[in-house]
C-alpha cells in the first residue's frame, strides 16, 4: 500500500449526494466511498478551498433530514476530494437522536 495514501479505517462504497457547506457557500456533489474517519466525494465544480479548510457535509441520501457531519478537507486529487471527520461515524452517517425536549411551562 502507497504510504503517501495510507488510510486507517475500511473505506466502503457508498452512493449518496452530499453538500460541502461553508457560511458562505456550498458544493454538491457524490460520495465514493465512506469509512468511520472520512469520506471520499468527487471533486464538484468551481471548488475552491484548500487543504485543512473546516466544513459540514450533509448527506442526502433519502427524503427529509440528512446528518450533518463536521470535516476538515485532508486530500485533493485530480478528481476527488477526500475529508477527515472531527468524530467518528456510523456507516452511513446517521441523525443523532433528537434529545429529550425540555417541557415547556
Amino acid at each position: 500500500m502507497d504510504s503517501l495514501n495510507r488510510r486507517d479505517n475500511e473505506r466502503l462504497p457508498f452512493a449518496a449526494e452530499v453538500l460541502v457547506a461553508r457560511p458562505d457557500r456550498g458544493w454538491r456533489t457524490a460520495v465514493l466511498d465512506l469509512s468511520e474517519g472520512g469520506c471520499a466525494l468527487l471533486l464538484p465544480p468551481g471548488f475552491e478551498l484548500h487543504i485543512g479548510a473546516v466544513v459540514t457535509l450533509y448527506f442526502l441520501t433519502r427524503n427529509g433530514p440528512g446528518p450533518g457531519v463536521g470535516a476538515r478537507l485532508a486530500r485533493f486529487g485530480p478528481r476527488d476530494i477526500g475529508f477527515e471527520y472531527h468524530e467518528t461515524q456510523h456507516i452511513p452517517p446517521a441523525l443523532q437522536a433528537p434529545e429529550a425536549a425540555s417541557p415547556r411551562g
